[in-house]
C-alpha cells in the first residue's frame, strides 16, 4: 500500500449531504443522498460537485467537474476514474463519492467558489502537494 494522502476527518451522512447540497442554491439540480461506489456511474450531471470518502466513511477529497466537451456518463464519475487511474494511492483508499450536481449554465466562478466552501466546511485541504509556480527552482538565500 502506497503512504495516506488524506485519512479525513468527517463522516459523510445524509444530513451532512443535504446542508452541503444546499450550499448549491439556485444552482442544485437535485439531491443525491446515496453515496456511489467508486467506479460506479453517478447518474448523468454536466458539472458537480464531488466529495470522495474511504472505507470508514471520511471525506478525504473534494472536487469539481466542468466538462469541456459532451460526456456519455455523469462528469463526477469520470473525473473519478481520471483520479484512479493515475494516482495508486487513491484507486486503494477511495471507496465511495457523495454527488451534489449542479445545473450545467452554472458559471465557473460558482462551481470553484462551491468546491471551495465545500471543502473548507469538511476540514479537506484542496491541495495536498506543493506546487512550483514556474516550474524553476526557488531561490536559496
Amino acid at each position: 500500500m502506497t503512504d495516506t494522502v488524506w485519512t479525513g476527518l468527517v463522516a459523510i451522512t445524509d444530513a451532512r449531504y443535504a446542508m452541503l447540497a444546499q450550499l448549491a442554491g439556485q444552482w442544485l439540480v437535485e439531491e443525491r443522498p446515496e453515496p456511489v461506489p467508486t467506479g460506479e456511474n453517478s447518474g448523468y450531471e454536466d458539472k458537480a460537485i464531488y466529495v470522495v470518502v474511504n472505507r470508514e466513511g471520511l471525506a478525504c477529497y473534494c472536487g469539481r467537474t466542468a466538462p469541456t466537451r459532451m460526456l456519455t456518463r455523469g462528469a463526477a464519475a469520470t473525473r473519478l476514474q481520471q483520479h484512479v487511474i493515475r494516482t495508486r494511492s487513491k484507486k486503494e483508499e477511495w471507496a465511495e463519492y457523495w454527488v451534489i450536481p449542479l445545473s450545467s449554465v452554472t458559471p465557473d466562478h460558482v462551481v470553484s467558489g462551491l468546491e471551495r466552501t465545500v471543502a473548507a466546511r469538511l476540514g479537506i485541504p484542496l491541495r495536498h502537494r506543493a506546487r512550483l509556480t514556474s516550474g524553476r527552482r526557488p531561490k536559496r538565500t
